[in-house]
């Protein structure tokens, strides 16, 4: 039997990031595969004074705060049945990470909240979503 599709989303406990998910796995329930619902997290303290703050009953302190943000979703994948699979990832750049996991890893869909920026911040910083769609080795659910 061919294993289903992997469908990974981008979560930031927002209410679009929630739709993402919703939308995930409704994707991976219909072609019988898997969501993984990844938190991209930035610690500028861990990352300067890593030995201080490296682990935390097994986990680093930002991972155990991401943790508890991801978990925030399992009520929707629990709801729909999904099989799922929660990723905590300490990185500044958010979505050259999502990019590098969704290649490394072989997904075969990203889910996306539209949550956008508006005004000078968007042109200074640009969108998550749209350089995610613009380089995406897969195609990309904005939801």
């Amino acid at each position: 039997m061919e294993e289903g599709i992997k469908v990974l989303v981008a979560f930031d406990g927002s209410k679009e990031s929630r739709n993402a998910v919703s939308e995930a796995a409704d994707i991976a329930n219909r072609f019988h595969g898997s969501v993984t619902v990844l938190n991209v997290y930035w610690d500028p303290v861990a990352t300067r004074h890593e030995p201080m703050v490296e682990r935390v009953e097994g986990a680093s302190i930002g991972d155990q705060g991401s943790i508890r943000l991801l978990e925030d979703a399992e009520p929707i994948l629990k709801e729909k049945k999904a099989e799922y699979s929660l990723r905590p990832e300490r990185d500044s750049n958010v979505p050259k990470t999502i990019l590098r996991i969704a290649e490394a890893d072989g997904y075969g869909c990203i889910a996306l909240g539209s949550r956008g920026m508006g005004g000078a911040r968007a042109w200074l910083l640009g969108s998550v979503s749209s350089k995610v769609i613009a380089e995406a080795p897969c195609p990309v659910i904005v939801a």
